[in-house]
């Protein structure tokens, strides 16, 4: 197995990139492997990149993310389908939530000998729109709020979770003022049909976003299905007491949510609306009325490191 390295230099407010870089360098140095770093330019670089990588034939090859979601969401979306590629996470961002799911420690993740050391599982994916998304799509407030979460995240001593907290206080007060849910239209894999107005709309293939949400706290990364989570409209009142419930996961079957929630399994959904709606895949942000999601299965592998099972 050989390894590129692509690392975000703004991950981490931007203080750990070369100290990565030499990390990698040391430790390959007396080894067989061959290693590559790609330090990404701006925006979309790591998609270009490895949308031009050749994989020489006969030839394994490790895309290691090194930055947040928003660099897992570009290494995978801009190698996702070559032959001879897999992926990996070295956490360095303000937020790695695909890993939740995965298990471990993030220090196993850091430990580049427990990444060698470790095996490659084959996991699904889901597709939004075009968009490859490896952990969660989501629409609604919760997905406004991560449109809003890089301005907080800019703010010096401000974490990835306090960001993620304080953009979703700033947006559920103002939707006071402009209204909250959307309407929409589910059709799932071509038959059931759900419609109203909704404030949080998920498609899991992991369970964990935001810093530490669990709206789908019982999807599985390799089981062929997405999970799908949604929660109708409802006061602000009613949305404080609900959220603190819902980021624990513990929303499934709670009488509070009564009437409210709406829980489903299915490989294919269509979403519709009069309004244009924010969409989240894996953080990363466009608008449109008319989304498509479908899963993907067996087709993200994923390298894990050695860790200890618990």
């Amino acid at each position: 197995m050989n390894y590129v390295f692509i690392i975000n230099p703004a991950a981490g407010k931007g203080k750990n990139a070369e100290e990565i870089a030499k990390k990698i360098r040391n430790f390959f140095k007396n080894r067989e492997e061959k290693i590559q770093i790609h330090f990404s330019e701006c925006p979309g670089d790591a998609i270009r990149f490895g949308k031009e990588f050749s994989v020489p034939e006969g030839e394994e090859f490790c895309f290691v993310s090194c930055g947040g979601d928003g660099t897992f969401y570009e290494t995978v979306n801009g190698a996702f389908g070559k032959p001879g590629i897999s992926f990996a996470i070295y956490p360095s961002g303000s937020g790695n939530d695909f890993i939740k799911t995965v298990g471990g420690k993030p220090e196993d993740y850091l430990d580049l000998q427990k990444l060698v050391d470790g095996e490659t599982k084959i996991f699904d994916a889901l597709e939004c729109n075009g968009h490859i998304c490896s952990n969660i799509c989501n629409i609604g407030i919760d997905s406004v709020i991560a449109d809003r979460l890089s301005n907080y995240k800019k703010i010096p001593g401000i974490s990835g979770p306090m960001a993620y907290n304080l953009s979703t206080a700033v947006s559920i007060i103002g939707g006071v003022f402009t209204g909250i849910a959307k309407p929409m239209k589910f059709t799932f894999d071509g038959e059931n049909v759900l419609e109203g107005k909704f404030l949080i709309s998920v498609f899991g293939n992991g369970q964990v976003y935001g810093g530490g949400y669990h709206p789908v706290p019982q999807a599985k990364l390799d089981d062929g299905l997405m999970d799908f989570c949604t929660i109708s409209d409802a006061s602000i009142f009613k949305i404080a007491k609900l959220i603190g419930i819902y980021k624990k996961g513990e929303h499934i079957g709670n009488p509070v949510f009564e009437g409210l929630l709406t829980m489903r399994r299915c490989s294919f959904a269509k979403i519709e609306s009069e309004k244009e709606l924010t969409v989240c895949v894996d953080g990363e942000i466009f608008k449109s009325n008319h989304i498509e999601v479908k899963i993907i299965p067996g087709s993200l592998p994923f390298r894990i490191p050695a860790f200890e099972k618990r």
